[in-house]
């Protein structure tokens, strides 16, 4: 009867154990297939991603390139010394020797420019600056640089200011064409469109490709663009790319005025991921190709081993199904004595009673040290606090943002924090940690032998923030304190590390905090600066923005040497005044603002002072915006109305600032701050400006005498004149009238 029992037991347990191999079989086959294709999706847009910023920073170095060379031409064109060669027909040696230093010096200093040409037709010679043999003035028909008189001879099919992307030979011998990015600056000036002269800086396709680091990125891709006359080139070549008319047509209907994306398809028979960029300032567009094998390789890779692990794993599963069927029917008792005994010794070193007596520990400010630490150590807690100890407490950064995400496991978050100190502390210290509430963590320390100084304390703490940081995507403050050996002095530790850890709203997030090297002033020592924020107040009413910050910055970094609430204090004050400013501005200017408590910040709110003065600096930005906006149609129609009187009055030897306020019949106080406001000049200076434009007008365009324009501007006195328009012009109105003329 037994042996039958037994036999069924078997034959259950194997049943068993097979079911459960071959569901682990066929959830691996399936899952293997359900991560392929997931994981190769994610792969082709991290691969797009990857590619298309890798183009547009491509992009974005050419058009800076293009940027610098055309800087470097323009500066070239206006040299003085060089204008010589451009402009003269016969310039002699003196004029050659000093434009090749200015353009030596050019080449020296750029190192991305690979050569420069001057070119005068006058002459029918070139100033050429590159290294090699051929320099100085070179005949047109003897530059052996291949390309350069046909640019100068088709300059009408290129764009002003876009680069031309070629290749070339230096003379006939030379095998391997070079790359280079030209930029022609000339001037053709005349009905028959001729050049007169011309620049063109050659800037090499090496120095571009060193830029991007692009022999560290091609990989299995390769990038190439399509210039604005449709031609198709390799970045790190420029060379015209060997495409079968098929290729080049897939790619211009695929990308051609398209925004930025990608498209999978068979790009010279093979399976491809094309990304490309929309077009940019130059009308150039960037397209990487990248074999869609080499995206998914190691996904099949991953897959193929899965397949394998779960063919080994059924085999395994089937034998050890057989083997261990013959002793699952082991008695019961065993198991639940085994149980029970875990339980026991769960329940007597249990977690939650290490962390509740730890807890209880530091809260206590006069205790039996003896009984205490018996109690540590019937529970198995390494802390001695008759021997050296110190605290250091923890604050996770950013912890009420986590909270708000929703995260479940903070829990979690707070034990591996817990843990990756005890490893890291545990190689110098014996530590035990404690979870306090919220965001915070107790570290107790004792020493093993010696005290460690400061900067090995600051190293061990250092090396834990950094393990944090790297596993966890956590940052974290730490305030020690020093050693000491009195039990009694244990509550008053915890109080000044726990004070210490409060400065984080001063010292920022991810610091060290030293509590022994504290020197904090006592909180009833601190007097809130009344006047500073008056001046802050009236500088928001005044819209001196930029004031109010530098005010409420200074207000609430005086409180550094203060304990935290004095912090906390300034704020809450400082948010009670502003609440008041807001109402009376709505009630005296008849104006809603729209903001209300819930807009000013609440220091509980922000970990660091940074943090709030920044949420402070938006309200005030805000604020501002809000006063210009209603006060702005009125004001807008004041400074409208002021410019039509001195646009048309200004003939008026009368016209003036009380002029104008007695024409507006306003105060010129007030005219004259609003006008500051509005246009950041004043009223007087614009007179001035516009009468002086007119009289230039008149100087240039009419025959009246000096003494004649000088009246018809609104100036009695033509001394008067000639002093003010010097000062302003400086020259005279005759030097002036003979200049533009």
């Amino acid at each position: 009867m037994n042996l039958k029992k037994m036999s069924r037991n078997r034959k259950l347990f194997t049943r068993i154990l097979i079911g459960i191999t071959l569901c682990i079989f066929v959830a691996l086959i399936i899952s293997s297939y359900v991560y392929y294709y997931a994981f190769a999706r994610i792969l082709q847009k991290e691969t797009f991603q990857s590619d298309l910023n890798h183009l547009r920073q491509t992009s974005q170095t050419v058009a800076r390139t293009s940027d610098n060379a055309l800087t470097v031409s323009s500066q070239i064109y206006r040299n003085g010394t060089i204008a010589k060669l451009l402009y003269y027909k016969e310039p002699n040696a003196f004029d050659i020797q000093a434009a090749m230093l200015d353009l030596d010096g050019y080449l020296a200093t750029m190192p991305f420019i690979q050569s420069i040409y001057v070119y005068n037709p006058g002459t029918g010679y070139y100033i050429v600056s590159r290294e090699g043999p051929q320099r100085g003035l070179t005949p047109e028909n003897m530059v052996d640089e291949s390309g350069i008189n046909e640019i100068l001879e088709n300059f009408n099919e290129y764009k002003p200011f876009t680069p031309i992307p070629r290749t070339f030979h230096y003379g006939n011998e030379e095998q391997t064409p070079r790359g280079a990015f030209t930029y022609l600056l000339y001037d053709a000036i005349g009905f028959d469109r001729q050049i007169n002269s011309a620049i063109i800086v050659n800037v090499s396709a090496e120095w571009v490709n060193y830029e991007l680091g692009i022999n560290n990125y091609e990989g299995a891709g390769k990038n190439y663009f399509v210039d604005d006359q449709d031609n198709i080139l390799s970045v790190s070549e420029l060379t015209e790319v060997r495409w079968s008319s098929a290729e080049r047509l897939l790619i211009k209907e695929t990308i051609q005025h398209q925004r930025s994306g990608y498209t999978i398809a068979d790009f010279e028979g093979v399976k491809s991921l094309i990304t490309y960029t929309s077009p940019d300032k130059y009308g150039w567009q960037y397209v990487r190709i990248t074999p869609y094998e080499a995206i998914t390789a190691a996904v099949k890779n991953v897959r193929s081993m899965t397949l394998q692990i779960a063919t080994v794993i059924l085999g395994v599963g089937l034998l050890l199904s057989w083997l261990l069927s013959r002793f699952l029917y082991v008695p019961i008792h065993k198991i639940e004595s085994r149980v029970e005994a875990l339980e026991s010794e769960r329940r007597n070193s249990s977690y939650t009673v290490r962390q509740n007596m730890l807890r209880k520990l530091i809260q206590m400010k006069d205790f039996n040290p003896e009984y205490q630490l018996d109690k540590l150590k019937s529970l198995n807690i390494s802390f001695d606090f008759t021997q050296p100890y110190m605290l250091a407490h923890i604050r996770i950064d950013g912890f009420n943002g986590l909270k708000e995400q929703g995260h479940n496991d903070l829990l979690t978050y707070k034990f591996a924090i817990m843990n990756i100190a005890s490893e890291i502390c545990s190689k110098f210290v014996r530590v035990e940690a404690v979870d306090l509430e919220e965001e915070s963590l107790l570290l107790m320390i004792n020493v093993l032998t010696d005290e460690l100084s400061d900067s090995e304390l600051k190293l061990m703490f250092s090396e834990m923030q950094h393990a944090c940081k790297e596993y966890l995507n956590l940052s974290i403050t730490v305030a020690y304190s020093s050693y000491d050996s009195d039990p009694l002095q244990l509550y008053y530790m915890f109080k000044q590390v726990h004070l210490a850890s409060q400065q984080r709203f001063f010292a920022g997030r991810n610091t060290l905090i030293a509590a022994s090297q504290l020197n904090l002033f006592d909180s009833t020592a601190y007097a809130f600066p009344i006047g500073k924020e008056k001046k802050m107040i009236d500088a928001l009413i005044g819209g001196k923005t930029d004031e109010a910050k530098a005010l409420i910055d200074e207000i609430m970094r005086e409180t550094a040497q203060y304990p935290s609430v004095v912090a906390h204090t300034a704020a809450k004050h400082l948010t009670v005044s502003l609440t008041n400013m807001i109402a009376e501005i709505e009630r005296n200017g008849s104006l809603q603002l729209g903001l209300g408590p819930d807009d000013l910040p609440d220091i509980a709110e922000y970990e660091t002072l940074d943090e709030l003065t920044e949420r402070y600096y938006a309200l005030f930005d805000a604020l501002k915006l809000k006063l210009v906006e209603k006060r702005s149609n009125k004001q807008e129609d004041l400074i409208r109305r002021i410019t039509e009187l001195i646009e048309t009055r200004y003939g008026d030897p009368n016209l003036s600032l009380n002029f104008i306020a007695e024409e507006l019949k306003m105060s010129p106080y007030h005219i004259s701050r609003v006008y500051r406001q509005q246009t950041l000049n004043n009223i007087v200076d614009r007179i001035n400006q516009v009468r002086m434009d007119k009289a230039k007008e008149l100087l240039i365009q009419s025959e009246h005498s000096v003494a004649e324009i000088a009246e018809l501007t609104g100036y009695t006195n033509s001394s008067y004149f000639h002093r003010i328009f010097k000062k302003i012009n400086g020259v005279t109105p005759s030097e002036f009238r003979k200049a533009a003329r």
